[in-house]
């Protein structure tokens, strides 16, 4: 009882002491409303059969070549103003940061498979009577209560709860200094209770844990070097973690130091420098020279970076790689290492809310291990984390779930306050939301597999080598690295909707019509990147982005003329089956297209499965991923964004009449 009065003072006073942070989550949990409408009120006609592109005869036709951040040039076979044929080598590419990206990506589709299962698992528990859990009720976290992996992993619920409260030492000696002497007197007698060999005092415990965390070389960021951490100091490792920000600074913010007051931390690298710093340093490009916010580099306690939200991705340059996958200046690997485990964090309005729990604030994160990285990079090579491309904490099923079923106790509903049929519909919804989670990750993999396959680059016409940039460096004029002019001849050139970029690919045999007659050309290329506007067509869909496409006609016999406008028509393979949305309410990045729905009331992002590009490209055939039962918003504006809350609306009121 005396400790759970103790308690009780010292979280009314911490509580009391951060106003402040009370009023910023105030502000945010009243943020404006988004309007929402049903799709069966938006759901529309599918009209056409065939799909339909729109394309003209050129005497010309060029290919580039593009360079990803993540490609670095190996080889170039050609030189400005050589002659090529169809065929012939053009340009070979190093594909390890690919190679890295597709393994990390494959490796997120396997968890989130094991989730769904897990997931499964759940649902038929409850629907076999298991018991209901509080975390039942909660349809936006299904990692229940449990503490963020990376500030208690490896902990016993003992040791947690003492370094829960040798962590909160830190806030309560920025707040008063007579809090932080009751907390330190409170731990101490945990720590006696706890441990039969009570007579060691709090330094030989952070020695311990130390040596227990560090069993291996860790990097050292202050010199580039690797080397044993000594931790025999407590009061030295302290202040040392206070300096997050690379400039030599622990100024606390507060008039109090650790000289003025003893304070007690079994990990001072994790949370002292969260807390002594409120304003930790969110990087937009991560190199060599890049400080972790917190942890150690092993999988338990990964090394973590916050990273900014500003542009909605943050570049791993190769000298940041390297270091994480252990490499030394010479290529080989520090003894003993494959690499160290880090975590990639992105953080609403790049501020953590609470201090003490990141998992609150962070709208997505990496978890990587730096081993996955086969061999070592050019420092200055770069791989693009995305925001979007991110994991989220709501995702992870709860692993506490009793997967076996019925547990004998009755209806097993136990003291939850949520029913069974709720409970069930809620765990259906995890499983759905993983589902598209995983045909999300499905996307992502082709894409770098279809990458991956550009590790040499021929040429597909015969013709001449117009432009080639600087080998060693990867630089050229404009965004292509190297372009091929064809001889003289015919072509078909025009654009393709994103959503008909798996139906027009190279080999994708187009069914031509101009004033001449018919006949069939073959698409030997589709640009890499979008146009800045249509300029094939007048009446394209400004919603959507398109892509030029080059096809050559086999039949040398076809009378055409230069600039012929054509009528091309491709058999749709679209199904029939499907909810038809007007385009404007469908976004589409990287080929993925997705919605914004209602989700208890709040915006969720959700992929989904489309057809294709129906009705001239103004609608979208969608064949999973919502129903008509579902209500989504317009995405666009500066609202739209997972997280904000809803109201429903009609469609009168969503369009303005």
């Amino acid at each position: 009882m005396k400790k759970k009065i103790l308690i009780g003072i010292l979280v009314a006073a911490l509580i009391a002491g951060g106003s402040a942070g009370g009023a910023v989550y105030y502000k945010n949990s009243h943020q404006k409303t988004v309007s929402v409408v049903s799709v069966d009120s938006l759901a529309g006609q599918y009209y056409m059969d065939d799909t339909n592109l729109d394309g003209n005869i050129v005497t010309s036709a060029v290919q580039n070549v593009t360079l990803d951040k993540d490609m670095i040039i190996q080889d170039v076979y050609v030189s400005k103003g050589d002659s090529v044929k169809k065929g012939d080598k053009l340009i070979t590419f190093d594909m390890t940061l690919v190679q890295m990206e597709l393994n990390i990506a494959k490796l997120k589709q396997q968890q989130q498979e094991q989730n769904l299962n897990k997931a499964v698992s759940r649902l038929n528990s409850l629907k076999n009577g298991g018991k209901i859990e509080e975390s039942d009720a909660d349809p936006l976290d299904s990692s229940g209560s449990s503490t963020d992996t990376d500030t208690t992993s490896g902990m016993d619920s003992e040791t947690a709860s003492v370094t829960g409260i040798q962590q909160g030492t830190y806030l309560a000696a920025a707040v008063n200094p007579v809090l932080a002497a009751a907390i330190e007197e409170f731990a101490a007698e945990e720590q006696q209770t706890e441990e039969a060999g009570a007579d060691e005092n709090m330094d030989a415990v952070i020695s311990d844990q130390t040596e227990e965390n560090n069993e291996e070389p860790t990097v050292d960021f202050d010199s580039g070097d690797s080397e044993d951490t000594d931790s025999s100091d407590s009061d030295a490792t302290i202040s040392d973690s206070t300096d997050i920000s690379g400039d030599g600074s622990s100024d606390t913010g507060s008039e109090f130091t650790d000289q003025d007051i003893d304070i007690i931390d079994t990990e001072p690298d994790k949370d002292s420098d969260i807390v002594n710093d409120g304003t930790p340093e969110f990087y937009q490009v991560l190199d060599g020279n890049t400080e972790p916010y917190t942890g150690s580099g092993t999988e338990e306690d990964p090394y973590v970076f916050l990273c900014s939200s500003a542009k909605g991705y943050v570049i791993a340059k190769g000298s940041f790689l390297n270091k994480m996958g252990a490499f030394y200046a010479d290529g080989t690997k520090e003894p003993g290492r494959e690499g160290y485990w880090y975590q990639l964090e992105f953080h609403q309005n790049d501020t953590v809310n609470d201090l003490l729990n990141r998992k609150e604030s962070c709208t997505g994160y990496y978890l990587v291990d730096g081993g996955l990285l086969e061999k070592m990079v050019v420092d200055d090579s770069e791989v693009e984390f995305s925001l979007d491309g991110a994991s989220h904490y709501d995702e992870v099923p709860d692993d506490g779930y009793d997967d076996g079923g019925y547990d004998g106790n009755g209806d097993g509903d136990g003291s939850a306050s949520i029913s069974r049929a709720d409970a069930i519909k809620m765990q259906q919804t995890k499983i759905d939301s993983l589902k598209l989670d995983i045909r999300e990750s499905k996307l992502n993999i082709e894409k770098l597999e279809k990458k991956l396959k550009k590790e040499t680059i021929c040429s597909k016409l015969d013709g001449t080598v117009a432009k080639v940039g600087d080998a060693s460096t990867g630089v050229s004029e404009g965004t292509t690295f190297m372009t091929i002019k064809s001889k003289e001849g015919y072509y078909v050139k025009g654009t393709v909707s994103e959503l008909m970029l798996d139906q027009v690919k190279e080999g994708t045999i187009l069914n031509c019509s101009s004033q001449n007659g018919e006949f069939e050309a073959e698409v030997v290329d589709v640009s890499d990147f979008p146009v800045s506007g249509d300029n094939y067509s007048g009446n394209g869909n400004p919603n959507v982005s398109y892509y030029v496409y080059t096809a050559t006609i086999p039949d040398k016999t076809v009378k055409v003329s230069d600039e012929d406008w054509l009528t091309i028509s491709l058999t749709s393979s679209t199904e029939s089956k499907g909810i038809v949305l007007d385009r404007a309410f469908v976004r589409s990045d990287n080929g993925v297209s997705y919605v914004y729905k209602d989700d208890n009331g709040v915006l969720k992002k959700q992929v989904l499965a489309v057809g294709g590009n129906v009705n001239g490209g103004y609608s979208v055939l969608v064949t999973g991923g919502i129903t008509r039962d579902d209500k989504i918003a317009f995405p666009y504006g500066d609202t739209v964004k997972e997280g904000a809350k809803t109201k429903e609306a009609s469609v009168s009121e969503i369009y303005g009449y």
